[in-house]
């Protein structure tokens, strides 16, 4: 099963490890969460406790593999013990977890993961995303986020996070009335002005009991 790994996304120098351990180094999350993930394993190589969600057909099978926690075992870059898990199924219906227990939420090209799962992310948690269907977009209109910083992806080794001159991004290049309806039904993110790699918001208050029962 791990030649899905290798076919995805080593292969290809598209593991984005270097991500994952600028986003450790600065803000060292013990639980996280990637919705969408696929096969995407590389957040297990630096995190100890991590989430994995997917609908895809039989994915389940490679999160079963021993061949797939060998891998990880032998290459992972912290002292603990792994610990991960895989719920086949839509991100976007009710997850066996506990609410507001995640410290990082992962976006990558997965849809509007940061409004699915937010009641998930503890209150000062982190969502880091990118804008390939919106996800950033999203983000960036919710009053529940705050735009913290970005990243650029320099090799698959090397990310830079920043948050200098935040005011520069997010800026559309044309005149537009940004909508959470226009970005549904458009499933693309906003052209920008300028346009990082991927974008850090964090959530600023604890989800509403009624936000939370409008989610379920």
């Amino acid at each position: 099963m791990l030649h899905l790994y290798k076919k995805f996304h080593s292969q290809k120098d598209y593991t984005s490890i270097g991500l994952f351990r600028a986003i450790k180094e600065q803000f060292n999350p013990q639980k996280v969460l990637y919705p969408g993930c696929y096969v995407h394993i590389t957040p297990s190589l630096v995190f100890s406790d991590v989430t994995y969600v997917d609908s895809f057909r039989n994915t389940h099978k490679f999160y079963e593999s021993d061949e797939v926690r060998v891998f990880i075992d032998k290459n992972k870059e912290y002292a603990e013990a792994v610990h991960f898990k895989f719920h086949q199924q839509d991100y976007a219906k009710p997850l066996p977890e506990e609410l507001e227990s995640f410290d990082l939420v992962i976006s990558q090209y997965g849809g509007f993961v940061g409004q699915a799962v937010k009641k998930y992310l503890k209150k000062g948690g982190i969502l880091v995303c990118n804008n390939s269907h919106g996800d950033a977009s999203m983000a960036s209109i919710d009053p529940d986020y705050e735009f913290i910083g970005v990243y650029n992806r320099k090799s698959d080794e090397k990310f830079n996070i920043s948050d200098g001159n935040l005011d520069e991004y997010l800026v559309p290049k044309k005149e537009i009335t940004i909508t959470k309806k226009y970005l549904q039904e458009t499933m693309r993110g906003i052209g920008y002005t300028k346009s990082p790699s991927g974008y850090l918001f964090r959530k600023n208050k604890k989800s509403s009991k009624m936000e939370i029962l409008n989610r379920l």
